[in-house]
């Protein structure tokens, strides 16, 4: 009997290294990350697993930082929850990327989060002194910020160009937009009038102005 008990117990330990190393490769996996909230005030909900922060709240994830009101911390399922003058800045080398909304939903295991409400987006161009503004209904955030996906009504606005789309994805590794859906159409502005054109898909590398379009590409000049 004392020879099964002691068995069952080598069992139970082997178990339970197999299961740490199995939540370990999961989080490997899902990118986890050390993340920090700070705020004015914080109160432990439903025995500390729901942790709420009030007054000048401020998430920092690797190259993103998320700002609001007031945030709501999920310490079992990863999910922040974020309200009230949601300010989200990515900022990596010098690439600098701020996005403002009303609410927003994002994991800190994933690094996967939405953002909704008067959506904006500010990306300022490599040479510090113009900017590319985008406003859609809806963002998504991947890769802790490296990837943004716009969603429905995406207008974005650079000097002399303007552009409009269903959907509108962005990689700040790549540095490229591909629009998508509308379909997609741009307007480009100069001294002798504009330039109009669109295509199933435009790409648009912001560090360099180049624009490409793909599938039943249209265009129209219309001068002064």
């Amino acid at each position: 009997m004392k020879k099964l008990q002691i068995t069952n117990y080598k069992l139970q330990i082997f178990l339970l290294f197999l299961i740490c190393n199995l939540q370990s490769a999961i989080c490997n996996r899902l990118y986890c990350e050390p993340a920090m909230i700070t705020g004015n005030q914080m109160k432990m909900l439903q025995k500390g697993d729901i942790l709420e922060f009030i007054g000048n709240v401020k998430f920092v994830q690797q190259n993103l930082t998320i700002t609001a009101d007031k945030m709501k911390s999920n310490e079992k399922t990863g999910i922040v929850e974020g309200y009230g003058n949601i300010t989200v800045h990515y900022s990596s080398g010098s690439q600098n990327t701020y996005a403002w909304g009303n609410n927003a939903k994002y994991n800190k295991n994933s690094g996967f989060g939405i953002f909704t409400g008067n959506i904006k987006v500010k990306k300022i161009l490599h040479d510090t002194t113009a900017s590319l503004d985008l406003t859609c209904d809806e963002l998504e955030v991947f890769e802790f910020g490296d990837r943004f996906h716009a969603i429905k009504n995406v207008k974005i606005i650079q000097p002399q160009t303007e552009a409009t789309s269903n959907e509108a994805f962005y990689n700040h590794k790549t540095k490229e937009i591909l629009l998508t859906g509308g379909p997609p159409k741009i307007t480009k502005f100069d001294e002798k009038g504009q330039t109009e054109f669109s295509a199933d898909q435009i790409t648009i590398v912001t560090d360099k102005e180049v624009i490409t379009s793909s599938g039943n590409v249209k265009a129209k000049m219309v001068l002064k």
